[in-house]
């Protein structure tokens, strides 16, 4: 019959307990466990380092940004100087040549208003000749028509002016 004695029990236990450690080393040794830790370990130690790394780069890039936004208010300010200077620059440079291009404006009507009041001038000379012109003949035409003897007189002194002429 079996016997469950207390130093059976142990017995038996520390049998089973010493299987299982070896059988747990053997599985640990087939296994690589060991190795595998290690590699396990090696990797989230480089894990570790690489993101140290990343993290100063991540810090330096902030440093440099947080530098450069301390300075863009200046920097804004400096872009909008400028860009006040300029557009006052091409504000003057606009009227100028308005100014420049009103005075040849003005030119070329006082030359046209000036060519236009020749024109007119001409036209009056040439209608106030040709009226005096008409008038005269109608008076010479109606002194001749009343007076046929200053007619005469006329073409004799038309003819006397001709011998007077040299050749």
């Amino acid at each position: 019959m079996l016997d469950f004695s207390w130093s059976n029990i142990l017995h038996s236990n520390i049998i089973n307990f010493a299987i299982m450690v070896a059988f747990f080393a053997y599985i640990i040794a087939k296994l690589k466990v060991g190795q595998k830790i290690e590699d396990m370990r090696s990797s989230i130690q480089q894990k570790v380092e690489e993101s140290e790394a990343i993290k100063k780069e991540a810090q330096n890039d902030f440093e440099k940004v947080s530098a450069s936004l301390a300075n863009i208010e200046d920097e804004l300010n400096a872009i909008v100087k400028k860009a006040e200077e300029t557009a006052v620059t091409l504000e003057n440079k606009a009227k100028a040549d308005l100014d420049k291009t009103v005075e040849t404006i003005k030119q070329n009507i006082d030359k046209q208003v000036h060519s236009e009041e020749n024109k007119v001038q001409t036209s009056l000379l040439r209608n106030v000749s040709e009226s005096s012109i008409e008038i005269a003949q109608r008076q010479i035409k109606s002194a001749l028509d009343r007076d046929k003897m200053l007619h005469r007189k006329y073409i004799e002194d038309f003819i006397n002016s001709i011998d007077k002429i040299e050749l």
